[in-house]
């Protein structure tokens, strides 16, 4: 009961900064206790600061907030977010670049908690969809690098979950090129 109390209340002051701030936006909220830390995260915000207004290229980022094993000994958060997936946004030719798709993990110097395999990131890429969508985006691209290349089977397999075509890929190398039409 103490530890649900301290997670609701840390959602609810996250919460509420998001909605003080100008610059980000809410895109999806859920407020379910976790009945259990191995399972996907059903308590979290994701936000944006993306506004979709630019007439130039632009670069932002989709956050993906979780108060789950992110609460300090004084209830405070200790981090803004636990995902990060950073963008560019090209209205000319109605494209998204992804940049990085970012979960904080164990190997993180920031991370305190494993958020790998908690739905953090599929959460992030599929607001990503709905918000190239609303925009009329015609395409997302993105690419797997070296320094990913540890994480292959994953991130084919989540890049794969929402219908990307794989142009080209390397497992030895750890690189890959992705990309999803949408009409």
């Amino acid at each position: 009961m103490y530890q649900e109390t301290a997670l609701e209340k840390a959602y609810e002051t996250r919460l509420k900064a998001i909605e003080q701030d100008p610059s980000l936006t809410i895109l999806e909220t859920m407020d379910q206790p976790q009945t259990d830390p191995k399972d996907k995260v059903t308590q979290y915000i994701v936000y944006t600061d993306f506004t979709g207004t630019s007439k130039t290229s632009k670069t932002a980022s989709i956050y993906v907030y979780t108060p789950l094993e992110n609460i300090d000994h004084y209830h405070n958060n200790k981090v803004e977010y636990q995902n990060q997936l950073l963008f560019e946004y090209d209205p000319w030719d109605k494209k998204m670049h992804i940049s990085v798709l970012e979960t904080l993990g164990a190997a993180s110097k920031l991370a305190f908690f494993d958020y790998q395999n908690h739905g953090l990131a599929e959460l992030a890429l599929q607001t990503l969809i709905k918000l190239a969508k609303k925009h009329e985006i015609q395409a997302i691209d993105g690419m797997l690098s070296s320094f990913d290349g540890d994480d292959w089977d994953r991130v084919n397999h989540l890049f794969g979950k929402f219908d990307f075509t794989t142009l080209a890929s390397d497992k030895q190398r750890g690189i890959a090129i992705y990309k999803l039409e949408l009409h």
